[in-house]
């Protein structure tokens, strides 16, 4: 197989887009942390390494095909680093996700420091569905419910909060209310001054 100037510029696309494609989906399944773009073209790099070690026998196995037909091979070329680089990007997340080098890294009594940038980004990016209660910079308090229509920003700079349901206190009682007139509240990250989760059993 003759490599031309065109065919380096596919060869070197192919190795280097799948690093971008599992940095991508892992920071959208994890917190990201804040990097120069430095760091993330190497870090992107990495992962390209990886992937091509992975699927390496593949592309081997389809090298004859070039011989037969060129563009049956860029075809299968190309199917490879995709499926391959999504298969890789979803395990690679779930891992990071399930922080399952942490548990193997715990059992072991090694000192391990853990990669999420905050605790905000610890606790939402594992949190449940459940009671929150909210108490604001000016004294006020929020009691609502987080779930899945609810969202916290995993932007460093904006850690602002929606939740999905709020309940109101009944005549100044210390008793709440479901609150069927509203239909969610923000709250921007000058406000908050503390978040209490609960448990779906407490009461609210």
């Amino acid at each position: 197989m003759i490599v031309d100037s065109l065919d380096a510029v596919f060869y070197t696309a192919i190795f280097i887009l799948p690093g971008f494609i599992i940095k991508s989906v892992v920071d959208a399944l994890n917190p990201p942390t804040k990097i120069s773009d430095g760091v993330y073209f190497l870090a992107c790099l990495a992962y390209s390494f990886v992937n091509c070690a992975l699927y390496s026998w593949a592309y081997i196995l389809i090298r004859p095909v070039s011989e037969i037909n060129n563009t049956i091979y860029w075809v299968a070329l190309i199917c490879i680093t995709l499926i391959g680089s999504i298969i890789s990007s979803v395990f690679i997340g779930i891992l990071k996700q399930r922080r399952i080098v942490y548990q193997v890294v715990k059992s072991l009594n090694i000192k391990y420091i853990d990669p999420t940038p905050t605790a905000w980004d610890f606790i939402f990016s594992k949190q449940e569905a459940s009671l929150v209660f909210i108490t604001l910079t000016d004294g006020g308090e929020i009691r609502g419910w987080f779930g899945s229509n609810s969202f916290a920003s995993s932007i460093s700079d904006e850690r602002d909060i929606f939740i999905e349901k709020v309940y109101r206190r009944a005549n100044g009682n210390d008793v709440w209310h479901d609150n069927p007139e509203n239909n969610g509240i923000y709250i921007s990250k000058n406000e908050i001054k503390l978040i209490e989760f609960k448990k779906q059993g407490d009461t609210i």
